[in-house]
């Protein structure tokens, strides 16, 4: 008597195992709170800056900048450390997520490169740094969606036509960049934030 397996067993193997593969790969915490809370700021600290500079009132400017930048870092640090401890999803694609951790890591590292050599060396003014870093935006965002969700990749199309329009009218850029850069993190970032809730509630794939 034949010990190979029947083809319809082999077929609810394979089944099984495409199964396992698409709860695992499905399981990704892309930590997206990043996104959501950074958004929120860029969402208002743009516009005030904006407001700002055209009264001339550069003192001011700057403060809410060095404020709205350690407060971001201060939320991610706090939050990456709470995560470490406990993370929220067992059984998690990490690959996928640290894939995304790097997508977002070398946007910003690479917009802060970019912020402090382009006005030092006359390839943009100073005032036009909010503009720059919606390019960054919407290239961290494009990328994000073509590897996670397509809410980022919509969100980076909006991010890039803001920053076309800043470029054409870059006395208003803050008030252009900051409201498509905002929204465009939050409303994707919360997506994959109640994904990850949906994901909890789900059992682990054995």
């Amino acid at each position: 008597m034949s010990t190979e397996p029947s083809a319809a067993e082999a077929a609810r193997d394979l089944d099984f195992i495409r199964d396992v593969v698409d709860r695992t790969d499905r399981r990704v915490d892309p930590h997206a709170f990043h996104y959501v809370h950074w958004g929120a700021i860029v969402l208002l600290w743009y516009p005030i800056a904006n407001w700002l500079a055209l009264r001339g009132e550069i003192g001011p400017m700057i403060a809410v900048g060095v404020g709205s930048v350690a407060l971001g870092m201060l939320l991610s640090i706090v939050r990456e450390i709470r995560l470490q401890k406990s993370p929220r999803l067992e059984g998690e694609n990490t690959f996928l997520s640290n894939q995304m951790m790097l997508v977002t890591f070398a946007s910003i590292g690479a917009g802060a490169v970019l912020s402090g050599v382009s006005p030092n060396f006359g390839f943009i003014e100073g005032p036009n740094i909010p503009t720059l870093w919606a390019l960054v935006y919407a290239n961290m965002a494009v990328m994000l969606g073509i590897i996670y969700r397509r809410a980022f990749l919509y969100a980076g199309i909006v991010i890039f036509a803001a920053a076309i329009i800043a470029i054409i009218v870059p006395a208003y850029n803050g008030f252009i960049v900051g409201p498509a850069m905002g929204l465009g993190m939050i409303v994707p970032g919360l997506q994959a934030e109640r994904r990850v809730k949906e994901l909890q509630a789900e059992p682990r794939a054995a």
